[in-house]
């Protein structure tokens, strides 16, 4: 268990570490963008994923300054590659509890300022939950839309669901969960909701991200029923800044990018980031 201590310390020494998985336009192959998400490299050379820390950091407090440290790395990594690539853009996860108390409008404002980066390049996702139900939540919404962000619905449909969600909720992408996508180009049948799933967010003019995309097969399926982007092992690993800048073919901006940060036992890869297991997200 990671105690309230090893938090303090993990920030004190900046062992969080910011990676980038690409997220890809499946009409053409092109890199439109990339998910961030959160890595511990903690002192002993373990590296963890936020599956393994995020929830004690909620339960010691933490979660707002492990978002606030990733907001700030992230468009210290990012803006020049954005600045010079107006398409493109990045992903953050944004806690239930940020969206709720409305801390993060001011903390959004604070790191964009000087940044010189479009609103509309920092894509906001938020996980689904009985949250939404209240008038303070969807009002924080509605303010980060105005400001040029667009909102995407994380896990819809593992969770905490309502369909009215889609309705109602001033979002324009939809996450699909990647517990949609494993049975595609296997012996089983295609989820059954899936279809309705893109269905639904077809009619109401939503953007469809697909997540764990892990093969052609899965690839093929999804660009077929019309869906925008995906992500996933099948395009790429979560990799570094430079090294993300390097998949989408922007080379001119390479030097501006950070070095890797200093692992145990040398530098740090992007096998080193997620060598076996499969990767998961900040939220």
């Amino acid at each position: 268990m990671n105690k309230k201590a090893h938090f303090k310390r993990a920030i004190q020494r900046n062992e969080f570490i910011v990676v980038y998985q690409p997220i890809v336009a499946l009409a053409d192959g092109s890199c439109t963008g990339a998910e961030v998400l959160v890595r511990w490299q903690r002192e002993d050379g373990a590296l963890l994923g936020p599956d393994r820390f995020l929830p004690d950091a909620q339960r010691h407090g933490y979660l707002a300054a492990i978002t606030d440290l990733v907001l700030a790395q992230t468009l210290a990594d990012m803006a020049p590659i954005l600045r010079s690539h107006p398409g493109l853009h990045v992903a953050v996860n944004i806690p239930a509890q940020d969206i709720n108390s409305g801390r993060i409008l001011k903390v959004i404002e604070h790191h964009l300022a000087g940044a010189s980066v479009a609103p509309r390049q920092l894509w906001l996702e938020i996980t689904e939950g009985s949250s939404m139900e209240t008038a303070a939540c969807r009002s924080v919404m509605e303010q980060l839309r105005r400001n040029g962000h667009l909102l995407a619905l994380d896990d819809f449909g593992t969770g905490y669901s309502s369909l009215r969600y889609l309705h109602e909720l001033p979002c324009d992408v939809l996450k699909l969960d990647r517990s949609f996508v494993t049975s595609i180009g296997t012996e089983l049948p295609p989820h059954p909701v899936l279809g309705c799933i893109i269905d639904l967010a077809r009619k109401l003019k939503l953007k469809i991200v697909a997540e764990g995309v892990e093969t052609a097969a899965q690839a093929r399926y999804l660009e077929k029923q019309a869906v925008d982007y995906a992500q996933g092992w099948h395009y790429a690993r979560p990799m570094l800044a430079a090294e993300f800048a390097r998949h989408c073919g922007i080379h001119a901006l390479l030097s501006s990018a950070p070095a890797a940060p200093a692992v145990q036992g040398g530098p740090l890869s992007v096998l080193a980031l997620d060598p076996l297991a499969a990767p998961v997200s900040a939220d």
